[in-house]
């Protein structure tokens, strides 16, 4: 209760010095931003060439090991008990590197994601900064932490136009 009334004078007294100055509230939608953004485009469209590029590799391996086991069934009743275990051994053993491969290539793709990812945020970032400054907004927040707001409140649009503007004059 103590603590509760300590938040509450703190909040008081933070209100009666920034009566003087008005306040002005915006909210921007990053998903929104990041998917829409030209930078946004530009890296999911170079994630779905990555993407295609490596499920060419994995289709091509599984190719090759789906001919080495049609060779090896038909090459199980001409092989000795010996034989045909160690066949059967390095068949599994190059499933295992098959599964490693493709589990490699999943986490890599996914870590490429991540870096396009929190770079575009970062650059948003600050593009958020510079257009709350540039409107006087006095606090910016993101949409995915609001319960709800006025769509007049918005800044989404602009904060998209002026990321693509700075993104098209960088590249």
């Amino acid at each position: 209760m103590k603590r509760l009334s300590v938040i509450f004078l703190i909040f008081m007294l933070a209100a009666t010095s920034v009566q003087a100055a008005a306040i002005t509230i915006g909210y921007v939608d990053l998903q929104k931003a990041l998917s829409l953004s030209a930078a946004g485009q530009a890296a999911k469209g170079k994630m779905e060439a990555e993407i295609a590029e490596i499920e060419d590799q994995v289709k091509q391996r599984q190719g090759d090991l789906q001919a080495l086991q049609e060779s090896l069934k038909k090459q199980m009743g001409m092989l000795s008990e010996t034989a045909r275990e160690e066949k059967q051994i390095e068949f599994e053993q190059q499933v295992r590197d098959y599964q490693r491969y493709v589990k490699d290539k999943q986490d890599e793709m996914k870590a490429r994601e991540e870096r396009y990812t929190q770079q575009i945020l970062r650059d948003l970032g600050q593009q958020v900064v510079a257009l709350s400054e540039k409107e006087k907004i006095s606090v910016m927040m993101e949409k995915g932490q609001l319960v709800y707001a006025d769509a007049a409140l918005d800044y989404t649009d602009k904060l998209i136009e002026m990321y693509n503007r700075e993104y098209k004059d960088n590249n």
